[in-house]
């Protein structure tokens, strides 16, 4: 047994299992609501006045990278459907974009506030102006400042809803790793990965830095509710890419970091030995492991089907290193 497993032993002893809805179905919208809906009482507990919804825009182009409006629609449709619903509603996301708010544009968000009586707001996070600054750790052991907007800090209830997807680091990218890099200030999101640039970027060692320091900010951002939307995902080299998998199916939770393990296993991959699912179960933060996960609805072996990892997955496997594991928050 590591020395990071031993300290935290008794954490994973005593912990309660966490419940994940997951529905296996045709429609995005509905896929989400079911989802939600079979973990309506944990869900409900976390909502507050004011909610904030974060898709990922990898891309303002490709729809398939991206958070589709009909997955939001399924997430507003059930947040104003429990007793207390919010007063206000903000789709918040820093994208990657030629110009501000593309990505709303193009993928149909404008559309959104006009079909619902609660006030809806879409905000650009690439326009924040009020940060509040956290340290990470590059490869070189430095320590460097980031960013994280006030706009999401200050939120009382955030909501990551990511799409289940491939990735060149993590192996998987869902909902918790969807609310940390997509609202980073753009300029810092690189340094995350422990290097300056992107062709700089060198594994396994991105692997071993990106997983430590999503921990780190895994302190402050994250999500009080996790949900992934897997009607179509993407496979192989991603995060990006158009190598569609009809997995048909979405899952919630109000620990994202249990609706992240179980549709990596659902997308047939194993959660603990996923860097960032691992330090969570261990330091507490949430549960990573499948056996201290209660599946409401559909069972995960109906839902599962084999995703072609990234070609470098093995690389990114290697992301257990002890002296990286110092920075790991305490």
């Amino acid at each position: 047994m590591t020395t990071l497993e031993t300290d935290f032993k008794e954490v994973i002893v005593m912990k309660t299992k966490s419940r994940v809805g997951l529905v296996k179905g045709a429609s995005r919208r509905s896929n989400i609501y079911g989802s939600m809906e079979l973990v309506r009482a944990d869900i409900e507990a976390k909502v507050r006045d004011q909610v904030l919804l974060k898709p990922n825009f990898l891309s303002s182009e490709n729809q398939l990278a991206s958070t589709h409006a009909d997955a939001m629609r399924g997430a507003i449709d059930f947040l104003l459907s429990v007793p207390n619903p919010p007063d206000e509603i903000l789709i918040a996301e820093g994208g990657n974009e030629a110009y501000s708010g593309e990505a709303f544009d193009n993928f149909g968000y404008r559309a959104l506030p006009d079909e619902y009586d609660v006030p809806i707001r879409l905000i650009d996070l690439n326009g924040e102006t009020q940060w509040e600054e956290t340290t990470i750790f590059t490869a070189t052991r430095q320590e460097r400042v980031v960013r994280m907007p006030k706009t999401v800090l200050d939120c009382p209830c955030t909501i990551s809803v990511a799409v289940a997807k491939t990735h060149d680091v993590c192996v998987v990218t869902l909902a918790q790793k969807n609310l940390i890099m997509g609202t980073l200030q753009k300029e810092d999101r690189i340094w995350m990965h422990g290097f300056p640039s992107h062709p700089d970027r060198i594994l396994p060692d991105e692997a071993q830095v990106l997983n430590v320091n999503l921990m780190r900010l895994s302190r402050f951002l994250k999500a009080d509710i996790g949900l992934v939307d897997g009607t179509v995902g993407l496979q192989g080299n991603g995060p990006g890419g158009t190598d569609v998998v009809d997995l048909g199916a979405a899952a919630a939770s109000a620990d994202v970091f249990a609706v992240d393990a179980v549709m990596s296993k659902a997308m047939g991959f194993e959660p603990m030995q996923l860097g960032l699912l691992h330090y969570a179960d261990a330091l507490g933060m949430g549960v990573g492991d499948l056996e201290h996960i209660e599946v409401v609805g559909t069972p995960i072996e109906d839902v599962a089907q084999s995703f072609l990892p990234h070609e470098t997955t093995q690389q990114q496997l290697k992301w257990r290193e002890t002296e990286v594991e110092q920075y790991l928050p305490r």
